[in-house]
């Protein structure tokens, strides 16, 4: 009676999972990190890459083993579903032991062995969505496995698609790293001194935008360069061609590196930005309130990006440029005419800051604890 009463007072055990690329795991720790403030004990479970969690210090991290399927030899395949059976014969393990009263699941293959164990297990799933589509693993998830269906997705665009019929959504954002949370909010800048521009798209969206954004640019007229100081992310084996390129620009100010550890801060000084359309990156536009021309990465899994992308212009925050249309004619005086009303501009900052979750860890902690509430009744 006395241990029933501890546990109480403890509040509910709630697992947490995921794994991968950052871009999961940062929203998953805020997840987790607002799970412990509104009283839940938590427990992180994650692959070999997503031991780099740190999440508060009250909350312990197990592995287990995961690797993606897709894009793989058939040997590889093999293996990596062998692996895979191994991590959910190791999350039933952690189940036993952890006795968790449900799992909320973060999307990506890391997420599949915890979230199948507990369905099989017949411990209750809440799943969250980066994504416009729902990804290929949250959309095997929520399904449910010898058992019931997901009891909720947290989503975080205000239309998810490819959700199965009868699972609850509820819109909570996309948490964001606290250092962008930082500059939520800030104003935009004077136009007095330069046009701040920046560039950048991640490994695979560097390499597009260093080779063919350079043409456009040098296409804006002279006086226009004269005003642009330019904050690009190159690939290392691209600089070379870059530098050399903008060498003969008669920008205002260069910068170019393959990594910018001070992104709050560029993306706060920036006037116009181009990028992917990644859940992470249009979120963190929405928090500090920047007007972005987004190009999909077209390889994305269910050119799913193209749907992110969609939604945040279709609200008047950006332009969309498809990869396939891209044009250097038409882009650059797209640009010119963005960088010559900067009314337009600063109508689209206040759009994307309109769009901006508020508390989205928040959020969704509070609706996982409610589906904790409803079921222990």
């Amino acid at each position: 009676m006395k241990k029933q009463k501890e546990k109480a007072q403890q509040g509910p055990m709630i697992l947490v999972t995921t794994g991968g690329s950052g871009g999961h795991i940062f929203p998953a720790m805020a997840i987790a990190e607002a799970l412990v403030r509104q009283g839940a004990r938590v427990a992180f479970l994650t692959d070999r890459r997503g031991q780099a969690f740190q999440g508060a210090k009250k909350i312990p991290v197990y592995r287990l083993m995961a690797e993606s399927v897709t894009g793989r030899s058939l040997i590889g395949k093999i293996w990596a579903m062998v692996k895979l059976y191994i991590g959910i014969v190791q999350a039933i393990v952690y189940l036993y032991k952890l006795k968790p009263v449900a799992v909320v699941g973060g999307g990506g293959y890391a997420s599949i062995p915890a979230v199948m164990a507990c369905h099989v297990s017949r411990v209750p799933v809440i799943l969250h969505e980066q994504n416009a589509i729902l990804g290929r693993a949250n959309r095997l998830l929520a399904k449910g496995i010898l058992s019931s269906r997901a009891r909720l997705i947290g989503t975080s665009f205000s239309k998810t698609n490819r959700v199965p019929e009868g699972i609850p959504q509820v819109r909570v954002g996309l948490p964001v790293r606290p250092a962008i949370a930082d500059y939520k909010g800030s104003p935009y800048p004077s136009f007095k001194s330069a046009f701040h521009l920046l560039i950048f798209g991640g490994s695979q969206g560097a390499r597009f935008f260093s080779q063919k954004l350079p043409k456009a640019l040098l296409a804006l007229p002279a006086n226009v360069r004269a005003k642009i100081d330019l904050v690009q992310q190159v690939r290392e084996e691209d600089m070379a061609t870059a530098r050399q390129f903008y060498d003969q620009a008669g920008f205002k100010k260069v910068t170019l590196k393959s990594f910018f550890t001070d992104m709050p801060e560029q993306l706060k000084k920036a006037h116009l930005v181009i990028g992917r359309g990644g859940a992470g990156t249009l979120t963190e536009l929405m928090v500090i309130g920047r007007p972005a021309i987004i190009i999909p990465l077209p390889s994305a899994a269910d050119d799913h990006q193209t749907a992110n992308a969609r939604q945040f212009c279709d609200e008047g925050a950006g332009w969309l440029v498809p990869e396939k249309e891209y044009d250097d004619k038409a882009f650059s005086k797209r640009l010119l005419q963005l960088i010559q009303k900067p009314s337009i501009l600063e109508k689209a900052a206040e759009q994307s800051r309109k769009l901006a979750p508020d508390d989205a860890a928040g959020k969704m902690a509070s609706a996982v604890l409610d589906i904790v509430k409803g079921f222990q009744k």
